[in-house]
């Protein structure tokens, strides 16, 4: 098991600040963390290279979006067929993630739809899938929100590479 990579304030300050807005410019973070825009370029740099930033996202804003709809689904499956009903969700239209979970379901998907008969559509299509036990869906009326400033992660060590 690889260790896990260290990170301290600055870093969380980092990682804040891109999951607000992923174009922030290090000389605006640079600034923010009193530190020069050459250190944050390296501690980004370092975290690409240990796999705490793998990528973007593109989240939009769904007041102005054509897909009105959230649909978190939940789905009991018969064991050994997880991956593969994953595999035939991630092929729905507008699937944002799919994924094995632990607790009284065993997979989670979050999908966008325009209408309530897409709702239906959606279902009927995993319900056909080898080895879904059970669906239980439920949709949102509101838009998703990703909190930045709720990141649930600690510093690991007290570095000072700035």
């Amino acid at each position: 098991m690889e260790p896990q990579p260290k990170i301290d304030e600055t870093d969380i300050k980092i990682l804040k600040a891109l999951l607000r807005d992923a174009r922030s410019s290090f000389a605006d973070i640079a600034k923010d963390c009193n530190i020069s825009i050459t250190a944050i370029a390296q501690r980004y740099k370092k975290m690409k290279q240990t796999g705490i930033i793998t990528g973007t996202t593109l989240i939009t804003n769904t007041k102005n979006a054509k897909h009105q709809h959230s649909l978190s689904v939940d789905i009991k499956a018969e064991s050994g067929f997880e991956t593969a009903i994953i595999e035939a969700i991630k092929k729905l239209p507008r699937v944002l993630n799919c994924y094995k979970v632990i607790g009284k379901y065993d997979i989670h998907a979050a999908i966008r739809v325009e209408s309530l008969e897409q709702i239906d559509q959606i279902k009927n299509a995993i319900k056909k899938e080898k080895g879904v036990l059970n669906i239980e869906i439920t949709t949102s009326i509101d838009e998703l929100y990703f909190f930045p400033e709720n990141l649930l992660q600690e510093p690991t060590e007290d570095v000072n590479n700035g």
